[in-house]
């Protein structure tokens, strides 16, 4: 390819993994902001890595690739690439489970508090009726049950895929099971509380971070139950 060809964003991330000559750990103090917590630094092991959780936590999209500016010193290719590139003007009107995730962050940016999880038991509590998914709607403790209540019960031996998709490490997965041995919807349970808890300093990334993560270890199904709980 050359300069004047399109260059697609996963053609981008590929240029940035395979050029990048820097150390991981450097990248990782480079982008420690981005990044945000201790757990998702630690899963962090190349660049590819990187990558995926920079896009997890919606700071790398097909509509944002600055970071991917900030990889290229020293890697004239993707200097190139990255002067080639045009974002797709429909991007945010053709991805539509982007567009509801944004609508989402927007909202609990705003809306979302989150109290700190004490227990794996999960409490309800009646609420007002709320707006639809679309349109503002808060993360309310009955919406919150409803969704630990939903996955609880269905995700099953998915958990560990839900774990790692959402940058779980594996050592923690394993305490969670040695802290609930034969107890498979407790150990689920305790898997969302860590998730929710990482995000605890920033609440709104939590339901698009679990949406993300469904969607990754194969339960869009479950995703879709997510997002309808939402929406009531």
């Amino acid at each position: 390819m050359t300069g004047g060809n399109h260059w697609s964003y996963d053609i981008l991330k590929q240029i940035a993994i395979e050029g990048c000559t820097e150390d991981v750990e450097q990248l990782k103090a480079l982008f420690a902001d981005e990044i945000g917590s201790r757990r998702r630094m630690d899963c962090i092991r190349s660049v590819e890595d990187l990558i995926d959780c920079l896009e997890r936590a919606d700071e790398l999209a097909e509509d944002n690739v600055e970071p991917l500016r900030r990889l290229s010193i020293n890697q004239p290719k993707l200097i190139e690439a990255l002067a080639g590139y045009t974002p797709p003007a429909n991007f945010r009107d053709q991805s539509v489970n982007l567009y509801q995730e944004l609508r989402l962050a927007e909202e609990l940016r705003h809306q979302l508090r989150i109290a700190p999880v004490q227990s794996v038991a999960v409490a309800s509590a009646p609420t007002p009726a709320i707006q639809n998914y679309t349109t503002p709607a808060a993360f309310t403790d009955r919406k919150r049950a409803a969704i630990f209540k939903k996955l609880s019960e269905e995700l099953g031996r998915y958990w560990r895929r839900l774990g790692r998709s959402a940058g779980i490490g594996e050592g923690t997965m394993d305490g969670i099971e040695e802290r609930y041995p034969h107890d498979l919807k407790s150990q689920i349970l305790r898997l969302l509380q860590l998730i929710e808890e990482d995000d605890c300093h920033d609440p709104k990334h939590f339901l698009v971070r679990l949406c993300r993560a469904l969607g990754d270890c194969g339960r869009n199904d479950l995703r879709k139950n997510v997002e309808q709980i939402m929406s009531h």
